[in-house]
């Protein structure tokens, strides 16, 4: 008994100084779901060094505050546990995500073709606006594509590429231009240009999902400073909705040269979701010698 009343004091003096930490931030006023197996709720949280210290009610979490020590009233907002997307592209999401015209989560078609438009009065002649896909028919209450006469009556002045997942593209005239696409043999094997009716091109092309990864592959790539300035705000939007985690499993549009810019975040230490990412070959009968390019390529104390 004299031991084992000697190991639970050893044990409360090494827990002491956990239990004396001033918050840098407490959560009060709130409802904090800790998602554990009772999934409890409570009114305040507090946390130091990004841990969590403890949780409880308003009044005993503030008795923990400094001077210091950041206070955030909830006003009655749910907490919840960060969420973890297990299948999401993020890496190449956040490339050219302040680069291209983003759909996602709009309402209607006539949204979307404002955002083109908007966008358009920002870029200079001749520069690509892209929708480079997150969106669906579905989701606009017109129930429908755009029309290639729609797209250039939102930007005249502008080539545009519309995507809709990996079988569909939409292009204005300019764009077919300034791509040297005419008829079906200047597309990428397995696409083919979209008639109406009477024979006439539509700025549709259809294919399979190599071909148009490749058509995508053909237009010109954000900056570095795009892509870095991309992927973090991507990153803080993924926050915004909750998200502190996602599973990357890479693939299309993503050569090993695309990891640059994510290893160049977590080394800023400005990283503001977990990744875990797959490594894939994706080109048939090459897979050993791009799997050898893409392990010579990672950091060795990545994640670390």
């Amino acid at each position: 008994m004299r031991n084992l009343g000697a190991l639970i004091l050893g044990l409360c003096l090494l827990a002491a100084p956990a239990w004396g930490q001033t918050p840098d931030t407490i959560l009060i006023n709130g409802k904090i779901l800790t998602g554990d197996s009772r999934f409890s709720v409570h009114e305040a949280l507090s946390i130091h060094n990004g841990r969590i210290l403890a949780v409880g009610t308003t009044a005993d979490i503030r008795k923990s505050a400094g001077s210091r020590t950041r206070v955030i009233d909830l006003q009655r907002r749910t907490v919840i546990p960060g969420l973890i997307d297990s299948h999401q592209h993020a890496i190449r999401a956040g490339l050219t995500f302040t680069s291209e015209v983003n759909w996602v989560g709009v309402s209607s078609l006539a949204e979307g073709l404002d955002r083109i438009r908007q966008a358009a009065a920002t870029m200079k002649p001749g520069a690509w606006l892209i929708v480079g896909g997150g969106w669906s028919p579905n989701q606009f209450k017109e129930r429908r594509r755009p029309t290639q006469a729609e797209l250039e009556m939102a930007a005249p002045n502008n080539p545009v590429y519309v995507q809709l997942n990996y079988a569909w593209v939409l292009m204005s005239r300019s764009g077919l231009k300034a791509l040297n696409i005419v008829n079906d043999t200047d597309l990428p094997s397995g696409a083919r240009l979209e008639r109406d009716s009477n024979g006439n091109l539509t700025g549709g092309i259809t294919g399979n999902q190599p071909a148009v990864v490749a058509l995508f592959d053909k237009l010109p790539k954000p900056t570095p400073e795009q892509q870095l300035d991309g992927t973090k705000k991507f990153f803080r939007e993924l926050n915004r909705l909750g998200l502190t985690g996602v599973g990357d499993p890479g693939g299309n549009n993503l050569p090993p040269t695309e990891y640059q810019t994510l290893f160049k975040v977590w080394r800023d230490r400005q990283l503001t979701v977990r990744i875990t990412y797959s490594l894939n070959g994706q080109t048939a009968g090459q897979e050993i010698e791009e799997f050898q390019s893409l392990t010579r390529m990672l950091p060795a104390d990545f994640g670390a």
